[in-house]
């Protein structure tokens, strides 16, 4: 820093060029810069936030999973790391290690996406690979599937919405899902301007007040 003084930073973004497997990226990380003189300085923990920035964007510009959808897929199934992976048809360690940062092949990734978004791809998996799993872990998973189907009568192209409800807002309950979906219908309504509806949903509630 040339001005030598402790100051206040100001964060910027910053593009810079990276080469992954052999291909060049770009991508934009934060960088910290001196109010007084300008130059860049370190600033604990923005290594870190830049990796994971650098991470996301990458699996972004490859269409790959993130690893909070592969953790909302053992959630959703009611699966473990090592049950979850044997159900995919993939490795023992393999869901461990994504979760541990390795980033999947575009193949991997596609199965596990399908899967998040279509219980009817899951339930196929599950039957392919049913010699590979203990029966507990089987029998919750059918089960979970069962909910989810009791839950939600929608297309796979609706549970794609919904998936990306719940990447985007976390945690939601049925009720709220249900005033959201209404929501999105209202807007296509209004935008398009059409007499059909941009998706036919029926949502089973639990007794609750509004």
């Amino acid at each position: 820093m040339e001005c030598r003084k402790e100051t206040a930073y100001a964060l910027h973004k910053t593009p810079i060029t990276k080469t992954i497997r052999e291909k060049e990226y770009q991508f934009l990380i934060t960088t910290a810069h001196c109010k007084e003189c300008g130059c860049e300085v370190g600033v604990k923990g923005i290594l870190d936030y830049n990796a994971k920035e650098i991470d996301e964007q990458f699996r972004k510009a490859e269409g790959i999973i993130s690893t909070d959808e592969i953790e909302k897929l053992g959630k959703i199934y009611s699966l473990g790391k090592a049950p979850l992976s044997m159900a995919l048809g993939f490795g023992e360690v393999t869901i461990a290690r994504y979760l541990a940062g390795q980033i999947p092949s575009k193949e991997y990734s596609d199965t596990m996406r399908a899967a998040l978004s279509d219980t009817k791809v899951m339930r196929e998996l599950l039957e392919s690979n049913r010699d590979k799993l203990a029966d507990a872990a089987y029998k919750k998973a059918v089960s979970a599937i069962k909910e989810l189907d009791a839950l939600f009568s929608v297309p796979s192209k609706m549970l794609m919405v919904i998936s990306y409800i719940f990447e985007q807002l976390g945690e939601v309950t049925p009720l709220a899902l249900q005033k959201i979906l209404y929501f999105v219908q209202g807007l296509y309504f209004s935008k398009y301007e059409i007499n059909f509806p941009a998706f036919s949903v029926r949502i089973s509630l639990p007794h609750a007040a509004s």
